[in-house]
């Protein structure tokens, strides 16, 4: 028993070391066409979440042609999908790869960090005010998007206004975020990518469950 305990914890440990590796879709590939990456701040003068900071960034790849709508994913703790080192999610290499084979149409990425309310006085951190807007279950993060920064992204680039090519996604809040936005205006995204979501109680999406069930496709 414990020399097969022992194999047990050797192979667990092997298994444990291992580390993922990527696809080739998420390596830099020769020949492909770089999309550029810029990085913008926008401080919302709303009603919807006045007051808050918060940075973006734009990709566009390098097939991008103004004459023509490009389609649109937008992505939530944006600084970690717009990143091609570290831990980041390499999108901009994966969009590269995938424009390139025609696996998915030229799009623009947007990637948008929840917003900071400025400290109230000297000494004090600013407030993120992530929980409460990707959290909630109303439309108000949606309208956000639709309201501000799509405009906002439009005066420099075409964006389709088809639904059917346009994404928002993200991970845990960001990932429930994305579906709630999807949920209250399917006529603006039809399409979302969540890992990981975050539909727990923590503003009430636990709710999802009692609606997918109850609520007409």
């Amino acid at each position: 028993m414990q020399r097969s305990l022992s194999v047990l914890l050797i192979c667990a440990s092997f298994a444990f070391a291992a580390e993922y590796e990527l696809g080739p879709d998420s390596k830099v590939q020769p020949g492909v066409p770089k999309g550029t990456v810029t990085k913008h701040s926008w401080t919302s003068a709303g009603t919807i979440f006045p007051g808050t900071v918060r940075d973006y960034w734009v990709y566009v790849p390098a097939q991008y042609d103004a004459s023509k709508p490009a389609a649109v994913m937008v992505f939530q703790d944006g600084v970690k999908w717009a990143s091609n080192v570290g831990n980041g999610w390499l999108t901009p290499i994966v969009f590269d790869n995938l424009i390139a084979k025609g696996d998915m149409p030229v799009t623009i990425g947007i990637f948008v960090n929840p917003g900071m309310l400025p400290a109230r006085s000297p000494g004090l951190k600013p407030r993120l005010n992530r929980n409460y807007e990707y959290a909630s279950t109303s439309g108000d993060y949606a309208r956000f998007i639709v309201e501000e920064i799509l405009p906002e992204v439009a005066r420099d680039y075409n964006l389709t206004d088809d639904p059917n090519l346009r994404g928002i996604g993200g991970s845990s809040g960001g990932g429930q975020a994305s579906f709630t936005a999807a949920w209250n205006r399917p006529d603006v995204f039809r399409r979302v990518l969540s890992f990981i979501g975050s539909y727990v109680n923590i503003r009430g999406a636990d709710i999802y469950q009692s609606r997918v069930r109850k609520m007409e496709p």
